[in-house]
């Protein structure tokens, strides 16, 4: 069949017009997009440029607060340095009160005993290798007793002493012991108040004559008990009357 003469140019007409529309939309799409593609591409920028900004400023925020915490430390290092520096003051002052307290405490007493005078003196012997108390050892100490119980101001020292047989270190706790006798009797039979008696106990110190003989020894074994008087205080004077 034979094509007719008029088709092939109207074809021809239809598909020059066809391309042309088409590359009329190309166009008409292009045109629209681009400006649309160039806002958006600024705007990634701006974005960008606000996320280097907001990151450079959060890094200084770091900084800040890193620099205010070591601030802080040292502040805190500095206040407790001061503390400790006003806690050492302050016990320091406290120090030295005390000493100044202590120290006239000690210039009274030593004062005072240089009022106190020997009174009175017994001495007491014990058996081999005993500490307690026989008929004569009470005898003597309640005629001591019986010389102080007008006195008002007076200290008692008990001394006890042993020979040199044995173990120097059980002749200590001997003597002790020997002292500790006399400070019971005392106490219990004539209620002499514990503060006023001092004792000590000085094992083989001190024998008698060496210890020489049999005699010696047996004198040696002994507690020597000593009253120290002051005289009375004066009266405190009276205030006068109105």
């Amino acid at each position: 069949m034979a094509t007719k003469p008029y088709v092939l140019p109207a074809l021809l007409i239809l598909g020059s017009v066809f391309s042309a529309g088409c590359l009329a939309t190309r166009g008409y799409v292009r045109s629209s997009v681009q400006p649309v593609s160039s806002k958006l591409d600024q705007v990634a920028t701006q974005t960008n440029q606000q996320g280097t900004t907001l990151k450079q400023t959060s890094d200084k925020l770091d900084q800040t607060s890193q620099k205010l915490q070591q601030d802080e430390t040292v502040l805190s290092a500095t206040k407790e340095t001061a503390d400790a520096a006003d806690s050492r003051s302050t016990e320091a002052l406290n120090g030295t009160r005390q000493n100044a307290q202590q120290l006239s405490d000690l210039n009274n007493t030593v004062a005072n005993l240089d009022a106190y005078k020997v009174s009175d003196q017994t001495v007491v012997h014990f058996s081999f290798n005993r500490s307690n108390l026989t008929s004569d050892a009470k005898a003597k100490l309640d005629q001591l007793a019986s010389s102080i119980q007008s006195q008002s101001r007076f200290f008692i020292t008990v001394e006890g002493y042993t020979d040199q047989t044995g173990p120097a270190s059980y002749n200590d706790i001997l003597s002790r012991k020997r002292a500790d006798s006399v400070i019971r009797y005392l106490v219990a039979e004539h209620n002499i108040p514990i503060y006023r008696i001092h004792t000590i106990g000085l094992g083989e110190e001190n024998l008698i004559n060496g210890g020489r003989t049999l005699q010696d020894r047996k004198e040696s074994r002994r507690v020597q008990v000593s009253v120290f008087v002051a005289p009375p205080l004066p009266a405190p004077k009276s205030s006068p009357t109105q």
